[in-house]
């Protein structure tokens, strides 16, 4: 009976291995896959034949999406997807990509900057509206810091102006006073802006424009009139307010409002 023993601790470590080697398996494909986009685009970047450049650029967007198609998920993988389609002048699809890179990392300088030329580039430059604009200033940092970290700062500053307020009870100087307001009020803030962000993350959706034109209409179908004389263009970006169907109600950043075809956009 002991002998077979072996036999039977073999077989076990075999099975065992088994998940290993097909973890290895899918990592070294990840990584090939990895390998022919980066190779693409290089190839895009050092070829002086423009209709091979965008026919390598292709190569390159269609391998990072499987990327993505398989589960990698990083700010660098987006940030290389949308640096693919800017250079083909895809400026919808590099928006889109730039901005859910920067919701796995905001304050990433490279996203930003690239984020803000693709909109440079776009034909359709919406002014933004004098509230968004306002509450852009109000809350300067919400591009720069995720809503952790929000979060933390708002509790930092929480127990702050209570650690202020304690202190001015005990000692009675004014500048323990001036400390709690200004902790009260920076925990206000902090707080006021994580729960934007957590609304805007949880009850509000994104879009653009990524059809060569997207005409807006005043219904959703077809047969209603036009919402505006000229319809969006590639790169237009928007909030969704309400679904029906195949169709969204969305918002531009000047106030604007009308319906689209879902298909001809894209949400993150």
């Amino acid at each position: 009976m002991w002998r077979f023993y072996p036999i039977l601790i073999a077989l076990l470590l075999g099975l065992i291995a088994l998940p290993v080697k097909s973890a290895d398996l899918a990592r070294d494909t990840l990584h090939a896959r990895l390998e022919q986009a980066n190779e693409a685009f290089q190839h895009a970047l050092d070829t002086t034949n423009t209709e091979q450049a965008q026919g390598y650029y292709q190569q390159a967007i269609d391998a990072y999406t499987q990327l993505l198609d398989a589960g990698v998920r990083n700010a660098k993988l987006y940030y290389n997807l949308g640096n693919a389609h800017i250079l083909r002048s895809d400026f919808g699809r590099a928006i889109l990509n730039y901005r859910r890179g920067l919701q796995l990392e905001p304050g990433n300088p490279r996203l930003q900057a690239n984020l803000r030329y693709a909109r440079s580039q776009r034909l359709d430059q919406i002014e933004t509206s004098t509230q968004q604009a306002f509450m852009s200033r109000l809350f300067f940092w919400q591009d720069d810091l995720t809503l952790q970290t929000q979060v933390i700062i708002a509790l930092v500053f929480f127990w702050l102006a209570w650690a202020g307020a304690l202190a001015h009870r005990f000692w009675r100087r004014s500048s323990w006073l001036w400390l709690t307001c200004g902790a009260a009020f920076a925990t206000l803030l902090f707080a006021g802006s994580a729960w934007m962000i957590h609304t805007q993350n949880t009850a509000t959706q994104h879009g653009v424009i990524v059809a060569e034109e997207a005409p807006v209409r005043k219904g959703n179908g077809a047969s209603y009139a036009l919402q505006f004389p000229r319809p969006l263009h590639s790169g237009a970006e928007f909030t969704v307010l309400e679904r029906r169907g195949s169709w969204l109600y969305i918002q531009l950043e000047n106030g604007a409002n009308g319906w689209i075809r879902q298909t001809l956009a894209a949400l993150w």
